[in-house]
């Protein structure tokens, strides 16, 4: 729990200070780790910087883990400051077949080859298609007592409670404000299918970033030419030919929440080299 504890506290951290170079926001799966790659956009790493994980300070990243990591640019290099593993889900497994299993409620995919059983506490990588995490890597943890989720909290009305994917969440006030479309971070006390919550953090970047890529999966239309990238509050438009197919695995470069096809001011050098301009459409 202490490792969680200074995960959170890292989450809420203030935003940084004005500087000259723009602090980037980059989401998604790991997709090689020498050089890192994640979201398809390769990072310089220092030496020695540490993963912020709740599984404990000498985390490591590996193939298939969700990361959020916060860049600068540096000779046309995006360099990583900041680096972040991301578990939309953790606890005790149930309802196991040989492809899905529950975790407190929400659907977990059952990657090939992996043995899962009934009662076992795991962390799950992936990114959230409605209700459901597409899972990417799946790992066993020794804790257990405690569970995690992690994104967008869908408010639901007095008679059925909030959740984040197919688990309700108990035990806490929405924040002053409300919850939003914001990325959440709770933790807190399995009980069946829900979880019932101690700890609450928003954000995933430590701070504010100016400009975000985020890779996730696209829903159905929500409005007249309108998508939202699950489990991130990030919201798009698009003319038919531009918008991306329901269940779709995309990349979309985003500004306060939502998708932008130019590079906002001052960002221009950010938004080439992160491939906005490409990304931002169907892909």
């Amino acid at each position: 729990m202490r490792h969680l504890l200074i995960l959170l506290c890292l989450g809420v951290a203030g935003p940084v200070l004005a500087q000259d170079a723009p602090r980037l926001g980059i989401f998604g799966l790991v997709d090689a780790t020498d050089p890192l790659i994640v979201a398809g956009q390769t990072f310089l790493v220092p030496e020695g910087a540490p993963v912020i994980s709740p599984l404990g300070p000498d985390a490591v990243l590996e193939l298939g883990d969700t990361v959020a990591i916060v860049a600068t640019m540096e000779d046309s290099h995006l360099v990583a400051t900041r680096l972040m593993q991301v578990f939309p889900v953790a606890g005790p497994l149930s309802d196991v077949t040989e492809t899905t299993a529950s975790v407190m409620g929400t659907v977990v995919h059952i990657p090939p080859g992996v043995l899962a059983r009934p009662g076992q506490w795991v962390a799950v990588s992936g990114l959230w298609s409605g209700e459901t995490v597409i899972t990417s890597r799946l790992r066993q943890i020794d804790w257990d007592g405690f569970g995690q989720l992690a994104g967008v909290v869908e408010v639901s009305d007095e008679t059925v409670a909030d959740r984040i994917g197919g688990t309700k969440i108990t035990g806490i006030q929405a924040p002053e404000g409300g919850f939003g479309g914001s990325f959440w971070t709770l933790t807190g006390s399995p009980e069946g299918a829900g979880l019932r919550i101690r700890l609450m953090s928003k954000g995933v970047f430590g701070g504010k970033v100016d400009l975000v890529l985020w890779q996730g999966y696209a829903s159905l239309p929500v409005a007249s030419q309108t998508y939202m990238i699950h489990g991130s509050g990030i919201t798009g438009t698009a003319t038919d030919p531009l918008m991306p197919d329901a269940g779709s695995l995309v990349r979309r470069c985003a500004a306060q929440g939502r998708v932008v096809k130019s590079a906002p001011e001052g960002l221009d050098t950010a938004f080439e080299l992160l491939g906005c301009a490409t990304y931002n459409r169907a892909d």
